[in-house]
């Protein structure tokens, strides 16, 4: 008999598995839309784009300090 230790005991476990990471991110997301008054329904392309690349900056900068990694290596602001 072969058993199946790592695979989830219904298929919705994987779906509601939470990830850490993906929890901090959106966090971070929704206080920076919090902060700067963003509504993301309403938010034009502008507001949009703002907001991500806030996000992702702040978020990469916290996990970076979490990790002890080099702020150095995050990608600047709006850089392509």
């Amino acid at each position: 008999m072969i058993s199946n230790i790592d695979q989830p005991h219904s298929d919705a476990e994987w779906y509601c598995r939470k990830d850490p990471e993906t929890e901090r991110f959106y966090e971070i997301f929704f206080w920076l839309c919090r902060k700067y008054d963003v509504r993301w329904a309403s938010a034009d392309q502008k507001e949009r784009q703002f907001i991500e690349e806030v996000t992702r900056i702040t978020y990469e900068r916290d996990k970076a300090s979490r990790l002890g990694l080099p702020l150095s290596d995050i990608r600047p602001s709006f850089a392509s």
